[in-house]
């Protein structure tokens, strides 16, 4: 691991190295400050001191499309962390496609950026993940908290680096040995339950239903009122229980 104290963006120096094709699969790059750090769709993420922002570098042997599912690990590592070293047991949740969420509250957030070799014809995954710590944006698109603000507890962030990457080591070997479907049982076990209302906005038009599944692909199922719709990439909100649906 390369531990900084401040850089641009973890997941951009991970790119940075791994565009030489020299850097080890498991390379960490964890920096307790990004001057410009970034979230899905290019938005600003964040990212005073006491949080953890970490990039991890995966070489998988699979094709693009399967490469995206890396990107539900970072939330089931980090729940796996924060039940460990919290006093208390957390309300812990994830929102798809890649948000943790702590007393229905964003606490984590993942970003995945893929990239291609064409001499090997091999990828290269950064794999990014924001923790909140000790502190939150007090503006964000879906409400934000922190882990001393919900819990009162100050945890080491050595700690918290440490415990997340061992549980994302362990969870990338299992999804190579065993594929995806034990990643999709266990996100489903603290996903969106069943007949949950959800808005996703896909660009500039909002698709309205209930979810009703997490498919084998890692694509988003939901059902409304014109049947059932398979959703690969968007931006997901709660919404509360009306029977509209």
């Amino acid at each position: 691991m390369i531990a900084l104290d401040t850089v641009d963006s973890t997941n951009d120096e991970l790119k940075r190295r791994a565009s030489s094709n020299s850097e080890d699969e498991g390379l960490a790059i964890w920096s307790r400050i990004q001057t410009a750090g970034k979230g899905r769709n290019q938005r600003r993420w964040v990212s005073d001191i006491g949080n953890m922002y970490i990039s991890v570098l995966f070489r998988p042997n699979c094709s693009l499309p399967d490469a995206a599912q890396l990107g539900f690990l970072p939330v089931i590592a980090a729940s796996k962390t924060l039940e460990h070293l919290l006093r208390k047991t957390p309300d812990i949740s994830y929102k798809w496609p890649n948000d943790l969420l702590l007393n229905k509250k964003k606490v984590g957030g993942t970003l995945i950026e893929v990239g291609f070799y064409k001499k090997t014809k091999t990828i290269w995954v950064a794999v990014g993940f924001g923790l909140n710590i000790q502190n939150f944006p007090s503006t964000a698109y879906f409400p934000a908290t922190s882990i001393k603000d919900e819990m009162g507890e100050d945890l080491k962030i050595e700690e918290v680096v440490e415990l997340y990457l061992q549980n994302l080591s362990e969870l990338y070997s299992s999804w190579q040995e065993m594929g995806f479907e034990p990643v999709r049982k266990e996100w489903l076990s603290r996903g969106h339950g069943i007949n949950e209302p959800l808005r996703v906005k896909l660009g500039v038009k909002n698709l309205f239903g209930l979810f009703r599944d997490l498919d084998k692909t890692g694509a988003l199922v939901i059902d409304t009122s014109k049947g059932s719709h398979r959703v690969s990439a968007g931006d997901v909100y709660l919404l509360p229980l009306t029977g509209e649906f």
